[in-house]
């Protein structure tokens, strides 16, 4: 019993060891799990440390490099306004040139007036200051489109009599050239400041070298038109007048004042009507018949067209009218076309001799057959389009070769 007994004794103690050692190795786990937690937890700590220093650092990387971008468009748009404005930095500087000497010896001659010193600040500013609120305001003025004499007015009043004072009690030089630059420095300022002005608002400066030469021309015009017809401009100052301003086209005023004035179209008097009919009876009585026939001949010259004769080109008008257009004293008589000269015949009750017909060129006949093709069919030909066809020539060599194109297409 007793062996038994140990023998069990011994086999707890062994058991009882093994469970202490898988204690201390579950123990040692533990220890272990926690200790790499910790340390996975610092990992992510100085991970997250490390991604937040560098989130800090681009972001300050990022900042200076926008600070450094507007720095730099700042003094771009600085060098550009400057470059922009530099007749006013330019005037600016003229202002403060000229002010600091004005102002020095306008208070040297006020205070040589034993005026205490403040008055003499005083009106010694209130000069200059005055003169650069006239300027100013004439400025402000002619950028808004209003009228700026009064302010000019103004300003070069203040600089003038600030001048006078300076010029007065100017120091004493050789041949007195002091008085003249400190007089000129009271003016300087305005002067140059307006020169600016000129620039910037005038309204010729807006206007291109072309533009300003067409407004001088049409100036000129213009002139002309009133010196050499005065009775038609003074009516034509009255129809525009009469009118509210800028609904009548000012040319449509001059024809419609013309017409008024002389009863014709524009550039025809009673005079020229006169010499035109003078001038039709000088060539009538030249060419041995009335004046009314050459009327009829001209008339159907411009109804049908006037030719050089069946093989000649069409003749044409001289035009030296008065209006760039067919001239009545410069016409010439002219030979008709026969439709014309039929027509003559039964007006005037002269005849005129026929014409035997031209021989068709082989080449004007292909022409048109080409143009028939091209239309469609012969039925499209006309007088017109055959003497465009075939480069001229009278209308009835036309009328030949379009009816000899129809008769062939007729017969197939």
């Amino acid at each position: 019993m007793s062996q038994t007994f140990y023998e069990e004794r011994r086999k707890d103690r062994q058991t009882e060891r093994a469970e202490d050692r898988l204690d201390r190795i579950t123990e040692a786990e533990e220890r272990r799990k926690e200790r790499a937690a910790l340390a996975e937890e610092r990992r992510k700590e100085r991970e997250a440390r490390a991604d937040e220093e560098r989130r800090v650092r681009a972001e300050r990387k990022r900042e200076k490099a926008r600070r450094k971008a507007e720095r730099k468009k700042a003094r771009a748009e600085l060098f550009a306004k400057l470059s922009k404005e530099g007749d006013t930095v330019g005037a600016l500087v003229v202002m403060a040139c000229g002010i600091v000497p004005a102002l020095y010896f306008q208070l040297r001659a006020f205070n040589g007036e034993n005026l205490p010193g403040i008055i003499s600040l005083c009106l010694a500013v209130m000069l200059e200051a005055g003169a650069w609120v006239a300027t100013v305001s004439g400025e402000r003025a002619k950028r808004e489109g209003r009228p700026v004499g009064r302010f000019r007015v103004v300003m070069w009043a203040c600089a003038t009599f600030a001048a006078f004072i300076n010029y007065s009690h100017a120091p004493a030089s050789s041949g007195g050239w002091l008085a003249w630059v400190l007089a000129a420095a009271s003016y300087a300022g305005v002067f140059f400041w307006e020169v600016r002005g000129w620039g910037r608002h005038g309204t010729k400066a807006t206007r291109t070298k072309a533009q300003r030469k067409e407004d001088r021309r049409r100036r000129r015009h213009d002139r002309k038109r009133r010196r050499r017809f005065p009775a038609v401009y003074a009516r034509y100052e009255d129809i525009l007048t009469a009118h509210p301003y800028g609904t009548v086209d000012r040319e449509k005023a001059w024809r419609d004042a013309w017409r008024d004035t002389h009863g014709a179209d524009l550039a025809v008097t009673a005079g020229v009507v006169a010499h035109r009919g003078r001038a039709d009876k000088a060539l009538a009585a030249a060419h041995g018949v009335g004046v009314e026939t050459l009327m009829v001949e001209q008339l159907l010259d411009d109804v049908f067209g006037g030719d050089g004769g069946d093989d000649g080109p069409p003749a044409r008008r001289s035009s030296n009218g008065p209006n760039g257009g067919p001239s009545k004293g410069g016409r010439t008589a002219k030979t008709l076309g026969r439709k014309g000269k039929q027509a003559i015949g039964r007006l005037t009750g002269r005849t005129a001799p026929k014409v035997p017909d031209r021989p068709l060129d082989p080449a004007d006949l292909d022409r048109v057959r080409a143009l028939a093709d091209l239309l469609g069919g012969a039925s499209k030909l006309s007088v017109k389009n055959v003497r465009e066809a075939v480069g001229g020539g009278n209308t009835r060599y036309a009328m030949q070769l379009r009816d000899a194109v129809k008769a062939e297409r007729k017969n197939r």
